[in-house]
């Protein structure tokens, strides 16, 4: 099938996420980009709120898909699959993206054709515990020891052929897998310095789950990707000693400044001694 070369396909997993899923698609709609399609995959929702919601989903431009529950890498796979867009556009259905990301980001992609995907700053909103997310793009040694990209981003629907798609093995870190799948095929990824994308920050949310499971999951993403990392085993070394030097001088820092900071207070509650004994 021969694919728009003007349209963007922006793919929306929802797993029980009734309550925000217009947000997210108005978000969309609200796009000063008007050439976009939207695929929503209710991915096997078992909440009756979201099922009655995604049932009665009747908006133009909005295409909705029902599966059952395979995780976010096959929903998105499926997703793209039934689109039609040379670009598409990943979407979380409790997120969404500023007015002007997509015709920023198809700016990149028009004007720069080694770039493959294109991401942005990240602001969290709700109960606004985490924090910000700059990440700096880059090729695929960019991505060794680091996600730097969101998951949410706009890429080349080639970019998702040479890759193989989504790895639906991955329940965790699938983003970073592809886009390491992504990057090592010579694809670069761009970031616009501007928060073009909002993440709901909530005590649930599956990325607070994901990173408590970071060794396993990263060790499963080396054993995705061998050949890379013995390819560039030299590189990841040292910037995993970079890093344990950089934590290490940031927590001697840390404990210098708050032992400083002990040691006014205490000499500030000596000297109001003195002064009232004089």
């Amino acid at each position: 099938m021969e694919r728009d070369v003007k349209l963007v396909s922006v793919i929306i997993p929802c797993y029980n996420h009734g309550q925000f899923i217009r947000e997210a698609i108005e978000s969309i709609r609200a796009q000063t980009w008007t050439d976009f399609e939207i695929i929503v995959v209710d991915d096997g929702s078992d909440d009756p709120e979201t099922i009655h919601v995604l049932r009665n989903l009747d908006l133009p431009r909005v295409r909705v898909f029902h599966t059952e529950n395979a995780h976010l890498s096959a929903a998105r796979n499926y997703g793209i699959r039934k689109s039609t867009g040379a670009f598409i556009l990943t979407l979380d259905a409790d997120d969404r993206f500023e007015p002007t990301f997509i015709e920023k980001g198809m700016k990149v992609l028009n004007e720069e054709p080694g770039i493959g995907v294109v991401t942005c700053f990240v602001k969290p909103f709700g109960s606004n515990q985490a924090e910000a997310f700059l990440p700096e793009g880059g090729g695929v040694d960019n991505f060794l020891l680091k996600n730097n990209c969101c998951g949410n981003a706009l890429f080349r629907y080639q970019c998702w052929v040479d890759a193989g798609g989504y790895n639906e093995a991955m329940r965790g870190f699938e983003d970073w897998d592809f886009w390491i799948g992504v990057t090592k095929r010579g694809w670069r990824v761009k970031t616009i310095p501007e928060f073009l994308f909002f993440y709901r920050d909530t005590e649930g949310s599956m990325y607070k789950s994901v990173n408590s499971r970071r060794p396993e999951l990263f060790r499963a993403i080396v054993e995705n990707h061998i050949d890379l990392f013995r390819e560039h085993i030299v590189d990841v070394l040292y910037q995993k000693e970079r890093r344990i030097k950089y934590l290490k001088d940031h927590l001697r820092n840390l404990k210098a400044s708050r032992s400083g900071w002990s040691r006014l207070r205490k000499l500030t509650r000596l000297s109001r001694v003195w002064k009232k004994r004089k």
